[in-house]
C-alpha cells in the first residue's frame, strides 16, 4: 500500500468511524449491516477472478474496501437524493440501494454527524484506487485530458 492509498484510507475510516451514530437508531446496526454487505460483495468479486490477487499485488484489503463502499455510497446518496428506484434492483448491488434507504430516513442524522466531512471528496470515492494504485492515476490522467 502506498503513501496516498494510506491517506484515502484515513479518511474513509475517519468518515466511517462517524457513521456510529447509524448503529444506535434502531435494533438494527444500519452502518454494520451495509459494511458486511459491502464486504461479502467485495469477497464475491475477488473470488469470481481466478488470478485477482496476483492482478492486484498492492490491494487494500477486504475490510478496507467495503468501508470505502459505505462511505462513497452514503455520500453519493446524500448528493443525489433519487439516484435509484425499484427497476435498478435488478442490476445494481442492494447494498447501494439500502445505503439510499439509510439516508432517505436518516439524513439530519448523518448530516449532522458528517458536518465536517467533504461529501463531495467521498462521494467521488473510487474502488480502483485503493486495488490497482497505478491504474487509477492513469484514469485520473485521462480524466484532465
Amino acid at each position: 500500500m502506498n503513501k496516498e492509498q494510506k491517506k484515502i484510507i484515513k479518511r474513509v475510516n475517519q468518515a466511517y468511524s462517524k457513521l456510529y451514530v447509524l448503529n444506535n437508531i434502531k435494533w438494527i446496526s444500519f452502518r454494520d449491516k451495509l459494511f458486511n454487505m459491502n464486504k461479502q460483495d467485495e469477497k464475491k468479486h475477488r473470488n469470481s477472478f481466478d488470478n485477482w490477487a496476483s492482478n492486484h499485488k498492492d490491494a487494500c484489503n477486504i475490510s478496507d474496501c467495503a468501508r470505502l463502499f459505505v462511505v462513497h455510497n452514503i455520500a453519493e446518496s446524500l448528493l443525489n437524493k433519487s439516484e435509484y428506484t425499484i427497476k435498478d434492483l435488478l442490476g445494481i448491488r442492494l447494498s447501494c440501494l439500502y445505503s439510499q434507504s439509510i439516508v432517505e430516513n436518516y439524513r439530519e442524522i448523518i448530516e449532522t454527524a458528517w458536518k465536517d466531512e467533504d461529501i463531495n471528496y467521498l462521494s467521488n470515492l473510487d474502488y480502483i484506487s485503493l486495488v490497482n494504485f497505478e491504474l487509477y492515476k492513469e484514469s485520473e490522467l485521462k480524466k484532465v485530458a
